[in-house]
């Protein structure tokens, strides 16, 4: 008995325990609430029908009396939902790409909890709405009948991917997925077809399920609820066409019976968005999804709704189709009283000068003025771009072509002195006349600008000038100076290497001589010879040395000729050292200053050799090869220590003064020696120095 009674129990209570599992089963509308009302914590409880399915989509939809909503589908091993089917949905409350629906949790998602129920019940009537009207009411997830045409199919490469299918009304753009594939013949013959069809509609749906520029998202779960007629648009273009603008009766949409047929040439058009159309009473608007990029001149027959917007008839939803080419449309010139010979979209044609008004962090504005006093607004950013823009010229005169817009006042008239004017392209815009530069307010801004640049650039070119004649001044002092210490350094090197030595030798005979004439008279004779040939030797010096001061070489042919001659000169000397020169290449053109300079180097160098260095021999080439002028002098004498060089002795200039002249002309000195070797001592002027320069 007590088992019993357990049993019992728990027949009782197990469906109470259900009951709080699950929760209680609400209406959809009540689950919409909640979300709206920010209230969607828990898991909530919905039954209905399912009326779109889709397991690679992963979205399915149900609906009951109130609402509809959408939940995923798939729910592993149990068998899809078919539409038609009754369900019941536990889940989460949130949103996936925009579309609000039941899933197993608000991060994860993932399928809810789907309980089918055995209750049949018939098939949901569909509501009737226009797109504009489906998409202002917000109705979600219901299924809902939308008439429109089809303006263009998307067939995806994956074979179990749904068709896409743009539909155009007179009110909205919408965009059906059809779970089935069609033949490109049956594709070709619903371009610009009517359609009606029966879809869950959703219009808050998010890219990519949703594009940005269509109003709704319809989903067709069965072949059977799409019905494709292409024989009422082909009763609309057997009807006769409408003749004059004036006689088509502008009223609501709603109370619209049937479409127009009208006729008409291009003026201008947009693709995908609109046409303007001459008729014989006035231009109109027609707006159109269709692909064809119309040109102006094309004739068109057009099947259209027709549309009263502020008082302006518009032809909405277009079937366009071509009847050939015609002449281009001539735009018609505007005239004084423009406001009573046009009308709105006529494409006209003004003169007038441009005037730019730049807006701040805005697109500027653009008006032309006429020879009457008339304005007339450049309505340039529907073809046009800014860099466009940009390249028209202010207070130029240009000729304009395109359509005709009329302004009006608060009360709804139309202005008599101002006017817009869109042009189609860049083309419209004819350029007759470009801006004077020098207008009054650049001419009074270049005059302020140069009195005030001649104000501040006088006083400073004439402190400068004076500047510059302090400058030059401070220069001569110092130049002059410099010349004369130079000249200084220079007839001491001459005098130390010429005569010093040699007076000096024979003020040391002479004290000889005079010690002799008591201790050694027999001695007598041959130092007095040897006195009187250093004396000579003196006289030769002297000779030399003032050949020497007063030789001046300043030009390349001179130099090789003038060191040949100093050299032979050296050579009266019988007891002096044999010298040889030799000259390879041509010369190059050495600048002023330069080849004296080299001159006393080859001087000094052989002076050297001759007096300290007791040589028997001494070579002098000049040589011009690719990368300058060479000067080697080289002898077989004793050789020197070469860290006289860096630390010479005092009173002694020699080798100091070889160092100063290779500076001041920019050469480069190499000078080697060794004990009982010999020294070789070379010049090089190179390319780079600006002592050098390329012969004529």
């Amino acid at each position: 008995m007590t088992k019993i009674a357990s049993f019992a129990f728990l027949l009782l209570i197990c469906p109470l325990i259900v009951s709080i599992g699950f929760g209680q089963v609400i209406t959809i509308a009540e689950a919409r609430a909640q979300v709206a009302q920010g209230r969607a914590k828990g898991a909530v409880t919905v039954r209905g029908q399912v009326t779109f399915s889709s397991q690679r989509l992963g979205l399915a939809f149900i609906q009951d009396e109130s609402a509809g909503i959408g939940f995923d589908p798939r729910t592993g091993s149990s068998p899809l939902p078919k539409p038609g089917e009754q369900v019941e949905i536990r889940g989460m409350l949130t949103r996936r790409q925009g579309v609000l629906m039941v899933l197993r949790d608000p991060t994860h998602f993932g399928a809810p909890k789907v309980t089918f129920l055995p209750e049949k019940k018939p098939w949901v009537q569909p509501l009737r709405f226009d797109l504009d009207d489906a998409a202002q009411m917000r109705i979600d997830g219901l299924l809902t009948k939308v008439a429109g045409v089809i303006r263009r199919v998307s067939i995806p490469p994956q074979a179990d991917a749904p068709m896409l299918v743009e539909i155009s009304s007179a009110s909205g753009h919408a965009i059906a997925r059809l779970p089935w594939r069609e033949s490109p013949e049956v594709l070709e013959s619903w371009l610009n077809a009517p359609v009606t069809l029966n879809g869950v509609l959703i219009s808050q749906a998010e890219p990519p399920m949703l594009a940005s520029d269509a109003h709704a998202l319809l989903l067709v779960a069965l072949k059977s609820e799409w019905n494709v007629q292409p024989e009422l648009m082909e009763a609309v273009f057997a009807r006769p066409p409408v003749t004059a603008a004036t006689a088509i009766q502008v009223t609501p949409r709603t109370t619209v019976k049937q479409r127009l047929h009208l006729m008409g040439t291009v003026t201008a058009a947009k693709p995908r968005q609109w046409v303007c159309l001459r008729t014989d009473e006035g231009s109109v608007e027609v707006s159109t999804r269709q692909m064809a990029h119309f040109q102006p001149g094309e004739k068109l027959s057009v099947a259209c709704w027709p549309h009263n917007r502020n008082g302006q008839l518009v032809l909405k939803d277009a079937v366009c189709r071509s009847l050939g080419m015609g002449p281009p449309p001539q735009p018609i010139k505007l005239t004084s009283d423009f406001h009573t010979q046009t009308h709105a979209m006529d494409l006209v044609e003004v003169t007038g000068i441009l005037q730019k008004h730049a807006i701040p962090e805005s697109n500027p504005r653009l008006v032309l003025m006429l020879p009457n006093g008339h304005q007339c607004l450049l309505m340039w950013s529907t073809f046009m771009d800014k860099q466009q823009v940009a390249s028209l010229m202010d207070s130029s005169t240009l000729r304009l072509t395109g359509l005709f817009y009329p302004t009006r006042n608060l009360e709804g008239e139309m202005e008599t002195s101002s006017f817009a004017v869109m042009p189609r392209s860049m083309a419209d815009l004819k350029m007759i006349k470009q801006p004077s530069w020098w207008t009054l307010a650049r001419l009074q801004w270049a005059v302020w600008w140069l009195l005030g640049i001649t104000g501040i650039a006088l006083p400073v070119a004439v402190l400068f000038r004076w500047q510059l004649w302090r400058q030059s001044q401070h220069i001569r002092e110092i130049e002059s100076r410099s010349a004369t210490e130079e000249e200084r350094r220079r007839i001491a090197r001459e005098f130390h290497d010429s005569l010093q030595q040699q007076l000096a030798s024979a003020a040391l005979h002479l004290e000889t001589v005079k010690g002799a004439l008591k201790a050694a008279p027999e001695m007598l004779p041959r130092l007095i010879d040897d006195t009187t040939a250093m004396l000579r030797h003196c006289q030769l010096e002297a000779r030399h040395c003032i050949w020497d001061l007063r030789s001046e070489v300043s030009t390349r042919e001179s130099l090789a000729e003038s060191i040949r001659t100093w050299l032979k000169a050296r050579q009266e000397d019988p007891e002096s050292a044999k010298i040889e020169f030799r000259t390879e290449g041509d010369m190059p053109l050495l600048s002023e200053g330069v080849p004296f300079h080299l001159m006393r180097i080859t001087q000094e160098a052989v002076n050297n050799a001759l007096t300290h260095a007791e040589a028997s021999k001494i070579q002098v080439s000049l040589k011009s090869c690719h990368h300058g002028l060479d000067l080697t002098i080289e002898d077989d004498g004793r050789g020197f220590d070469t860290r006289l060089l860096r630390d010479p002795k005092p009173g002694h200039y020699g080798l100091s003064s070889l160092c100063e002249r290779a500076a001041k002309i920019g050469a480069r000195l190499d000078l080697r020696s060794h004990q009982g070797q010999g020294t070789r001592v070379t010049l090089r002027v190179p390319y780079s120095s600006p002592s050098y320069e390329h012969p004529l």
